[in-house]
């Protein structure tokens, strides 16, 4: 149940930052890129999910609230929907509890995690799921407690082995709402069947990718780099490795965020292809510390056959990006000092883009 919300204190902390009301996306328009590459657009409104092998095409109601899907795991997108003044009653809670497990190392209260929990579950208005699931498999699975509370369970498709259900409630839960909010909800209920009948099965084979026309956008931000800590797979690290090359181009990324994810395997050839130009590729992972996350990076990096250097930020570190950035994937560029040397990319770039920007920089610090 925990994975299933995607409940991070960096995630929930960006949105109270950027008055956000929606949980599958970053805190400003302006960084909208940084969560939307995780899809393509057949069209100026369809979107096609290539990891789910699905495509659907949002409500007008539900993208002028915010309202975006979250894949959960490989074989779920779960869509959800948060009421602003909710928010920063979370954020709050979130912050004051990430400050005490960066300062325990990552360990967590369980007392703390529960309370956190009980809120967010009785804030969180969640819409429904997009489900691909084995044909053998489908019914077991839909009979399960983890979908129990679904009351409808509504078959949209089938390609090859899978079989694609839409799981939700015609009614949902508007308690503890303000008015305005209530209303909000009532729209998206009404166009529930809309998104139903807009969800197509699509073979993932087949969809020719365009995220690498989409540019990453630039933004200024400005400081310096400094930390003391351990990596994902347990090495000792800190901010003096940034000595040992020209230019050290920093990735912070977040285990929740599919384009980070998808951009990893380029970032490891980029990494390899640029030593020679004495510039270094380290990652840092945002949503940590946090035991479960530690682990689930480490079975991304292993998956996606990264070999650089991703870090756990210590306390300073942590709180720079809480301050700093405002969505992932981020990526700066600092110094032999740590000192940020250039504006920052938000969003997936492409190695070629990631290749300009390194040499454009080289050549300003020269």
């Amino acid at each position: 149940m925990k994975r299933r919300f995607l409940m991070t204190g960096f995630l929930i902390a960006a949105l109270a930052l950027g008055g956000c009301s929606n949980l599958g996306s970053k805190t400003s328009d302006k960084n909208k890129s940084a969560q939307t590459q995780s899809s393509n657009k057949e069209s100026s409104d369809e979107t096609v999910i290539q990891d789910l092998g699905v495509k659907f095409k949002l409500p007008t109601s539900w993208e002028k609230i915010g309202v975006e899907g979250v894949l959960v795991g490989e074989n779920e997108m779960s869509f959800s929907f948060m009421c602003p003044d909710d928010v920063k009653e979370i954020a709050e809670l979130s912050k004051t509890m990430d400050e005490k497990k960066v300062a325990n190392n990552g360990k967590k209260d369980k007392a703390d995690e529960e309370k956190l929990m009980k809120l967010y579950m009785e804030k969180m208005k969640n819409i429904g799921s997009i489900l691909r699931l084995n044909k053998d498999d489908a019914e077991k699975v839909l009979k399960s407690d983890e979908y129990s509370n679904y009351s409808k369970k509504d078959k949209v498709g089938e390609l090859n082995n899978y079989v694609y259900y839409f799981v939700y409630n015609e009614k949902i839960d508007d308690s503890n709402l303000s008015d305005a909010s209530k209303t909000e909800v009532k729209n998206i209920e009404k166009s529930i069947t809309e998104f139903k009948n807009s969800i197509k099965p699509v073979d993932p084979s087949k969809i020719k990718s365009n995220t690498k026309d989409e540019k990453a956008s630039e933004e200024s931000i400005n400081g310096t780099i400094s930390f003391k800590s351990k990596t994902i797979q347990g090495k000792n690290i800190d901010s003096s490795i940034f000595k040992d090359n020209k230019l050290t181009m920093i990735n912070i990324w977040g285990t929740s965020c599919m384009p980070c994810i998808d951009e990893m395997p380029e970032l490891q050839e980029l990494s390899k292809e640029v030593k020679s130009k004495g510039v270094n590729v380290i990652g840092v992972v945002a949503d940590t510390p946090d035991e479960d996350n530690e682990a689930l990076a480490k079975s991304i990096l292993d998956k996606k056959g990264v070999k650089f250097d991703n870090v756990i930020p210590d306390k300073d570190l942590h709180e720079w990006i809480l301050k700093n950035v405002k969505g992932t994937p981020t990526t700066i560029f600092v110094d032999k000092d740590g000192k940020i040397v250039s504006t920052a990319l938000v969003g997936v770039a492409s190695k070629a883009e990631y290749n300009a920007k390194i040499d454009e920089v080289l050549k300003s610090i020269k």
